[in-house]
């Protein structure tokens, strides 16, 4: 059988919950509405500043115009960013040197991680991992730094590894004045821009030394012949074998303390302008 005054309770509790409902919705409240953030990164700016850099990259430019490129290209698409500069750590006659930067500034920021030995940009060289800092951390990891760089007023530091090559290891290096300037997207986009780079350096690096080795090839080609032709000249005068001819040469420009191809050349201009005269 059906409780009546179970159904009455429950009708009674319903009826409470709904008059409390409603008492609630009648009273004028406030909507929450979630803070309006700017977006960080806007579309057509970046793709056009990443076509820019894309250009750079099939241009076959010098290494020079490849990172100076970079640095450009980073700073107007990394929110937040307002300074860049590339630092390369080996093979450098003075020891590290900042090699392309987007704002003469960072010439002396990077010059005191130089000269404390310590910083973002030479850890990230150093240790092939990126670094995202900002400036409190920078005081408690690298002290003697931070004193040198505290009148810069940069808040954030963003640091990537960048190997040019085998024997230049550098970093990549982000300034802001904004202590929340770079975020973990920040990093990824970054390191996108860093394999770019190192590809494109690493592959203009194989063209010039395959010009260099082209270009040495035409050398030894034209030397070659040159010698051949002063073997034949000292074949017909002296009516002698091609190894005798050589052995000749070879004689003559250690008698004359001269290279085989210099005294080769000679010879050839000397029998040649002969002709031309007659």
């Amino acid at each position: 059988m059906i409780d009546p005054s179970g159904i009455a309770m429950e009708s009674a509790v319903a009826t409470s919950f709904d008059a409390e409902v409603s008492a609630a919705m009648s009273v004028p409240t406030r909507t929450l509405l979630p803070p309006i953030v700017p977006p960080r990164y806007y579309p057509d700016s970046a793709l056009e500043s990443v076509g820019k850099f894309r250009e750079l990259l099939l241009s076959h430019s010098s290494v020079e115009s490849l990172l100076q490129g970079l640095c450009e290209r980073v700073a107007a698409v990394v929110p937040g960013t307002d300074m860049v500069g590339v630092s390369l750590l080996q093979n450098q006659p003075r020891g590290p040197a900042t090699v392309a930067c987007s704002d003469s500034r960072v010439v002396a920021i990077e010059s005191d991680q130089y000269l404390t030995d310590e910083g973002p940009g030479l850890e990230a060289a150093r240790t092939g991992r990126i670094v995202c800092v900002r400036v409190e951390h920078v005081r408690s990891r690298w002290p003697e730094f931070a004193s040198k760089a505290a009148d810069v007023g940069v808040r954030s530091y963003l640091s990537a590894p960048l190997a040019v090559d085998t024997e230049h290891a550098g970093s990549l290096n982000l300034y802001s004045f904004d202590e929340h300037g770079f975020n973990d997207i920040d990093e990824v986009l970054v390191m996108m821009f860093v394999t770019a780079a190192q590809t494109a350096v690493y592959n203009s690096r194989l063209l010039a030394e395959a010009l260099a080795e082209v270009e040495g090839l035409r050398t030894a080609m034209l030397t070659r012949s040159t010698i051949d032709q002063a073997k034949g000249i000292l074949m017909a005068v002296r009516a002698i074998s091609p190894d005798a001819a050589f052995a000749a040469l070879s004689e003559q420009s250690q008698r004359e303390n001269t290279r085989i191809k210099d005294l080769a050349a000679r010879l050839v201009d000397t029998v040649v302008g002969g002709h031309r005269e007659l």
